[in-house]
């Protein structure tokens, strides 16, 4: 797991120092402004209803609010907030549900490189603990069920969001390039410490990511392949994932429309991981320029 998180980590940092304007991603900290925009301001929802079979039927829907401000020439500050509904049932019980709110995520940025064509951003970000476990066991199992589908959903982009009894404090550094061909490709690496708030031990965990697209006019359709690793398993699991995404994007000035399907590739969530599991998620929403 370390080898593989190094390696990929590797590669998006050597992708991103290449050169890259704002980012396409729809995750946490990101920077869809124009250089020289003022900001933006976006709603997204995600949806899923998988795991689902015979054993165990899953239906969940999310919200998330992103907005972001130019706060001088170079530095930039972003804030997204979520919050997600699950409903489940497991064969011979009754149906069971849960809304909770995510962790909201707030990053100040600095575009060390700001062109028409090409970015650079790196900065911090940091959510207070929101995702906290109720006292009762119960609800213990529906709120942590809660909060691993609104993760799983999104192939572990926004961790952070959802990252359960932790602070979590993350450095970033995202990038984004626009090739003559005109091929868009981008690159994330957001190495984190998640404080714990509870008996469980802080950890280390890392999320990176690389997606290019093919701009045609105003759509860009593209691929996002993303990762999450963590130095030690929470309460006797690894939840290490590996997933893929599929995106389009629509800049209509000053509008702009994100779509995305995620779909986890390997354990604990993903295609190759235990039967039944597999864990997808669907996303659309878009926003405006300020």
């Amino acid at each position: 797991m370390r080898r593989r998180a190094f390696g990929l980590g590797l590669t998006v940092t050597v992708v991103a120092l290449a050169g890259a304007a704002p980012s396409w991603a729809q995750t946490t900290g990101d920077i869809p402004v124009r250089s020289g925009g003022r900001g933006h301001i976006a709603l997204y929802g995600i949806f899923t209803a998988s795991p689902q079979d015979r054993a165990l039927n899953t239906i969940h829907v999310a919200a998330q609010v992103a907005a972001g401000v130019r706060l001088n020439s170079w530095l930039l500050a972003t804030t997204d907030v979520t919050s997600a509904w699950t409903t489940f049932r497991i064969e011979s019980e009754a149906r069971r549900s849960a809304f909770r709110f995510g962790n909201p995520f707030v990053t100040v940025q600095a575009a060390l490189l700001e062109e028409r064509n090409r970015s650079i951003y790196a900065g911090v970000g940091v959510a207070p603990p929101v995702t906290t476990f109720p006292g009762t066991i119960p609800e213990n199992t529906e709120v942590e069920y809660n909060y691993a589908v609104a993760t799983a959903a999104r192939g572990f982009a926004d961790y952070w969001m959802w990252a359960p009894n932790a602070i979590p404090i993350a450095l970033l550094l995202r990038s984004r390039a626009e090739l003559s061909m005109p091929v868009i490709v981008g690159a994330e690496l957001d190495p984190a410490v998640l404080v714990s708030v509870n008996a469980n031990p802080s950890r280390l965990a890392v999320v990176a990511a690389a997606h290019a697209g093919l701009r045609m006019g105003p759509l860009t359709p593209g691929v996002r392949v993303q990762m999450l690793a963590q130095s030690a398993p929470l309460a006797g699991r690894d939840f290490s994932q590996w997933a893929a995404t599929l995106y389009a994007n629509v800049e209509l000035e000053p509008v702009f429309v994100r779509s995305q399907v995620a779909v986890n590739l390997d354990a604990p969530s993903g295609v190759t991981g235990q039967r039944g599991a597999t864990t997808w998620g669907v996303s659309l929403g878009g926003g405006v320029h300020l």
